[in-house]
């Protein structure tokens, strides 16, 4: 294989445990860059997170962000495709969900905006600007959803998704990338929306070939897009089911991703 794009997810990969990036992250990248090899982001981060990757302009990533359901220009601060679920569907969706899952409560992202029921549980503080709201109005006002968050109060994220993927079926992608024992919360995309679908399409505009695909990864939501690429590599601290399949690259709180990069690159 020849390296021509190097992929990698942020939070648990390629930036620190504290969400930032490395002096040596950004040399790996920047190299990258130097040496023709294109740089992509492909995260579940919405588009308003993604600040932490302005010291990156210099090297014009792309990303794919709220798990390949938007595409942006870090560069130009601008938005370049959006793919988002239908209202009716998000609406019907979380009724079965609902009903087959008791406990249940749903949010919705937009990437620029974030509502959510009131009573759900989420890490930190809500975000400033957050809308607490009940489902109905949410699908008013956070239009078009990209991503349909179920979350539960006491199943853990990995017991939730075998009850919803029976529910869902084929009407959405199911994934996730938490895992901790205070709540589980599963990631909802409109049918074919992945991180790998996206990065594919945005590499076969270039004429780029999986084949010349590195990818990094650390959770479920990086799975199809590891499979995808040519090689796929994770973090040490990866997902037990990721680090059974795939080669490991060091931890994310040692810049793990960008020694491997330079490595590729012979440096």
């Amino acid at each position: 294989m020849g390296l021509r794009v190097i992929a990698s997810d942020l939070d648990g990969t390629f930036l620190t445990p504290d969400g930032l990036v490395t002096d040596l992250n950004r040399r790996a990248v920047l190299e990258a860059r130097e040496a023709g090899v294109r740089f992509v982001v492909a995260t579940g981060r919405p588009v308003r997170w993604l600040g932490v990757l302005d010291d990156l302009a210099d090297a014009d990533p792309l990303v794919v962000c709220s798990n390949g359901a938007m595409l942006y220009d870090v560069g130009r601060h601008e938005v370049l495709l959006r793919r988002g679920m239908p209202a009716g569907s998000v609406a019907e969706i979380a009724a079965d969900l609902r009903r087959a899952i008791p406990g249940v409560r749903f949010a919705l992202e937009r990437g620029d905006l974030f509502g959510c029921e009131s009573g759900t549980p989420l890490l930190g503080a809500r975000e400033p600007g957050t809308i607490e709201a009940g489902l109905d109005e949410l699908l008013d006002r956070v239009n078009p959803v990209v991503k349909l968050l179920v979350v539960h109060p006491t199943l853990c994220s990995d017991d939730l998704i075998a009850d919803a993927e029976a529910v869902v079926g084929d009407r959405a992608v199911v994934t996730h990338s938490l895992t901790h024992d205070r709540f589980g919360m599963l990631e909802l995309s409109a049918p074919g929306v992945t991180k790998a679908a996206l990065l594919a399409e945005v590499c076969g505009s270039v004429g780029v070939a999986a084949e010349d695909v590195v990818a990094f990864g650390d959770m479920p939501n990086d799975l199809a897009m590891l499979r995808w690429a040519g090689r796929g590599l994770v973090t040490a601290d990866a997902h037990r089911t990721l680090r059974e399949e795939f080669d490991t690259v060091g931890s994310n709180a040692d810049s793990g991703v960008g020694r491997a990069i330079l490595a590729l690159l012979g440096r």
